[in-house]
């Protein structure tokens, strides 16, 4: 038989073998296309390439660049050591490492190829697929597909270079590995000591860990050190690892309380016992890909999903401007005629006047330039526009904020000077003692705020938006006797007015307000173009939805390698499941009952690692936005990826089971 003859039949022998491998590349090769097609658009770049959505998108490629890495390496590791017997028996037969060298690659060229050649297909394609979903979302500015050379490099030379390093891996291990590693290369499973009171120590650690990572994040335990917060998160992270290889052995000690329950599963519980500690690696690869999926892809789609409910908080009134001494000047009465008269109902319209002063706090022990806008409002003024009642003293300050925390909030002391922003010079950028702040302020009239003199409130004054180079959002309210003081002090221009309307308001009404306020401004809108409710939600909504479908793909990828790593753990086990079969025949277990044990086992080990990643996924969510009132809100949007996730897993369950019973055979 010649060499040529023994790579045919070797090939067409293990085709079945291959497909999983064949898969994975595909499917990598299609995905890098998908999304270097999205980063060389030159829609994409025209519309997005200065923002911050780009250097998503740039990230987002980085991820799925290193992704493929990890992963192709991982199911190449899998199926060299898969194939141990195989190649041992190629060596005991008398072929020479550089024949099995030479029969590797014929073979992995083969899979290149036509991974190469279908993954490239399919990724133009699903490319098509994805801009038309993507497209779905961009409501004003929709992308077209384009084929991009770059885009075919890109993904051909990182899935070459990905190729040429597992080959020389392949090559070093065939070398490295005697006949006896070789041969026995399939059976290893790194089986350990499994240490009860070592497992029930690691679920102790691991409970206090998650019940405390909340709590530290909110600063209601253990203020201001940051690195507990970092400890607890890393130990969220790795005592699941100690957990899958030692928790069956806590259950079956738990379980033998219960006897009847005990001896009723007792080969299933000894089955898992070796497959948990064996696998644990796996499991614990697993459950972390599911719950990085669950996280990425739910903390995007909750963000897609309450682009609405987001909006509307940020942005209470349908129009906002503001009118400064130069531009935008325009009276309520002429605002109201201009709406009126494209069919809009106005509901409120008001104006809120304010000032603009440079403002020092307390950091960190030292007194830094906090902002060098603050915008400052009379309690008098805010009292009529909100309707409250609040009374200050010429030491006292409200902070309205728009955004409500659960975290309490402390206001360091505060410094606000009467001063604009050309008279902050360097000394005032860097951050400096009390005692040297107070001397710099000493040509400057200052009102100091003492931290438990400024009181926090959240109130929907005005909309948080950006608007002639400063962020609004946020006011301190302060005496009017002092605001007048102020006031008579200051230049013109640091004068300003917020004027602020609710009701129907459409889009020819908005524009042409815009037109009357560029008209009046002698065609100058400046950075101060009025702020559109509907038009800040349809952004919203075209970023939120891009970056949810961007990262949807990153999610889809992380849930798919779960299922491979885990398809191929299990399939490498059949061997040595054969052996435990025929050993549970001799005792007289039958074929039905083979078969249910063996459901159970695979439903343990497939739906455990899973719900496991899916909790983990969800919790790591929750702290993450805990933080915010409607926390439980946003966590039942992922709740609902979830149970999306949990469905996929139950089809992959059933499908994996055909499979598993396929393979086993005869042993049934």
């Amino acid at each position: 038989m010649t060499f040529s003859s023994i790579v045919r039949k070797n090939f067409i022998y293990n085709v079945r073998k291959y497909m999983s491998l064949y898969f994975v590349n595909t499917l990598i090769v299609a995905i890098l296309f998908m999304f270097g097609s999205l980063l060389f658009n030159s829609d994409v770049y025209r519309q997005v390439g200065t923002t911050t959505l780009y250097e998503v998108i740039k990230s987002a490629l980085m991820g799925v660049v290193l992704f493929s890495i990890v992963f192709i390496t991982y199911s190449n590791i899998s199926f060299m050591k898969y194939r141990g017997k195989e190649f041992g028996m190629y060596i005991t037969l008398g072929m020479t490492t550089k024949d099995l060298t030479r029969l590797l690659f014929l073979e992995q060229a083969g899979i290149l190829i036509i991974s190469l050649v279908t993954g490239l297909v399919s990724g133009g394609v699903f490319s098509k697929l994805f801009y038309m979903g993507l497209n779905q979302m961009l409501i004003i500015n929709p992308i077209r597909f384009e084929f991009s050379v770059n885009s075919l490099l890109l993904s051909s030379g990182i899935f070459l270079l990905i190729f040429i390093c597992n080959f020389i891996f392949n090559i070093l291990y065939i070398r490295k590995t005697s006949i006896i590693d070789v041969l026995n290369a399939s059976s290893k499973k790194g089986v350990g000591e499994s240490n009860f009171i070592l497992g029930m120590i690691t679920m102790v650690i691991f409970v206090v860990s998650a019940y405390l990572l909340p709590k530290i994040l909110l600063e209601q335990v253990f203020q201001n050190q940051s690195y507990l917060f970092i400890l607890f998160l890393v130990l969220t992270l790795i005592c699941p690892y100690i957990i899958f290889g030692t928790l069956i052995v806590v259950i079956k000690s738990i379980m033998k309380i219960f006897k009847k329950t005990y001896n009723n599963n007792l080969i299933v519980l000894s089955n898992l016992s070796h497959r948990f500690l064996s696998y644990k690696s796996t499991l614990y690869i697993v459950s972390i890909l599911i719950a990085g999926a669950i996280f990425f892809i739910g903390m995007f789609y909750s963000m897609y999903a309450t682009s609405r409910d987001n909006n509307d908080m940020e942005n209470p009134f349908d129009i906002m401007f503001v009118e400064t001494n130069q531009l935008n000047m325009m009276n309520a009465g002429e605002v109201e005629q201009i709406l009126k008269e494209q069919g809009n109902t106005i509901e409120q319209n008001s104006t809120l006047e304010f000032i603009e002063l440079p403002q020092f706090r307390d950091y960190k022990g030292a007194m830094v330039l906090w902002v060098d806008r603050t915008c400052i409002i009379s309690e008098s003024h805010f009292n009529q526009h909100m309707g409250t009642q609040y009374e200050l003293k010429v030491d006292q300050a409200l902070e309205s904020r728009l955004h409500a925390e659960n975290m309490k909030y402390e206001i360091p002391t505060a410094f606000i000077s009467v001063m604009n922003t050309e008279q902050l010079d360097t000394q005032f950028q860097e951050s400096m003692s009390k005692e040297d702040l107070l001397q710099a302020l000493a040509q400057y009239p200052y009102v100091e705020y003492p931290s438990q003199h400024i009181t926090s409130i959240n109130l929907p004054f005005i909309n948080f938006s950006e608007l002639a180079g400063g962020y609004y959002g946020t006011a301190l309210v302060v005496d009017d006797q002092v605001y007048d003081q102020w006031k008579a002090e200051i230049r013109q221009e640091q004068i300003k007015k917020f004027h602020l309307i609710k009701g129907d308001i459409n889009e020819q009404g908005y524009q042409s307000l815009v037109n009357a306020l560029r008209e009046r401004n002698g065609s100058e809108m400046d950075d101060l173009k009025p702020i559109y409710k509907e038009a800040e939600f349809k952004r919203k909504l075209e970023s939120n939805g891009t970056i949810f479908f961007i990262v949807l793909f990153l999610g889809a990828l992380f849930a798919i390698a779960s299922g491979v790593v885990l398809f191929h753990k299990v399939l490498s086990d059949i061997e040595d499941q054969k052996e435990s079969l025929y050993s549970l025949q001799r005792m007289g277990v039958t074929s039905k009952e083979l078969k249910n044990i063996i459901s159970k086992e695979l439903a343990i080990t497939f739906f455990f690692p899973t719900l496991f990643g899916l909790g983990l996924g969800l919790y790591y969510f929750y702290v993450l936005f805990s933080n915010r009132p409607n926390v439980l809100q946003i966590v039942e949007k992922a709740c609902m990826v979830a149970l999306i996730f949990l469905v996929l897993q139950i089809i992959f369950y059933f499908v994996s089971r055909r499979k598993y019973f396929s393979e086993l055979g005869k042993s049934l």
